[in-house]
């Protein structure tokens, strides 16, 4: 398929996802948390579908996440509802953590200077 048309569908299907599980989602477990859809990626056959995600705040981040892979069939009937596509790929949720480790380099930098203050 096209680079272009690829780059629309995950566009599509991200910005799908991130209103589903912003506004639609009913899930205890996701009461007063922030999902943030980070990117998707789409096999060129559109079967398969690998979404970056970012939950916050950290906390029981494991429980939330499985609430969340829990919920792919729901997503799946939305995500067929709102994008118009002939195959409704499968969903794959990944947690994305480079907010995570860009704190934690920035930390890491901040104690270098720090000790270089000190000598």
């Amino acid at each position: 398929m096209n680079g272009n048309r690829m780059a629309r569908v995950d566009s599509e299907i991200q910005t799908a996802l991130s209103n589903t599980l912003t506004y639609d989602m009913n899930s205890k477990e996701l009461e007063g948390v922030m999902v943030s859809v980070i990117s998707c990626h789409t096999s060129k056959d559109l079967k398969h579908c690998k979404v970056l995600i970012s939950i916050y705040p950290e906390i029981d981040k494991e429980k939330k996440f499985f609430a969340i892979k829990n919920s792919i069939p729901f997503l799946r009937r939305e995500l067929a509802r709102k994008v118009n596509l002939r195959i409704v790929p499968e969903l794959q949720f990944e947690i994305d953590d480079s907010a995570a480790y860009g704190a934690n380099i920035d930390r890491l930098i901040a104690s270098l200077h720090k000790g270089e203050n000190n000598d």
